[in-house]
């Protein structure tokens, strides 16, 4: 398998991950359940992206710079509206990754490999 043939797979399967986020977050009318598995896709995906086009690329940074919480200074939020805005990161997530397979897929990355 080509180095972006593998790359395209791995993001695909950051990119499949979303729905069972949502999911989980779905199962609690009260709190986003499953807060550490989203930590570890998150923390994957952006190492991903990082491993096909850079730690300095366009996509590492709009990949990290989604937010998936309102800011810190939005103290009372309701669970609804921590819901409504990590359902908001992920959709970001999923476009960044969508696109990300897109141009891996397209040849359109250097090696990254030494």
């Amino acid at each position: 398998m080509s180095p972006n043939a593998d790359a395209v797979e791995q993001l695909m399967r950051a990119l499949e991950a979303v729905p069972r986020l949502k999911e989980l977050a779905h199962r609690s009318p009260e709190r986003v359940v499953g807060f550490r598995e989203f930590q570890r896709w998150r923390e994957e995906a952006v190492g991903l992206v990082a491993d096909v086009f850079g730690d300095d690329s366009s996509q590492v940074k709009a990949f990290a710079s989604i937010q998936y919480s309102p800011s810190n200074f939005y103290f009372g939020a309701s669970n609804a509206t921590f819901r409504e805005y990590y359902f908001r990161g992920l959709d970001a997530a999923a476009e960044v990754l969508s696109s990300a397979i897109r141009e891996a897929g397209a040849g359109d990355v250097e090696d990254n490999q030494n």
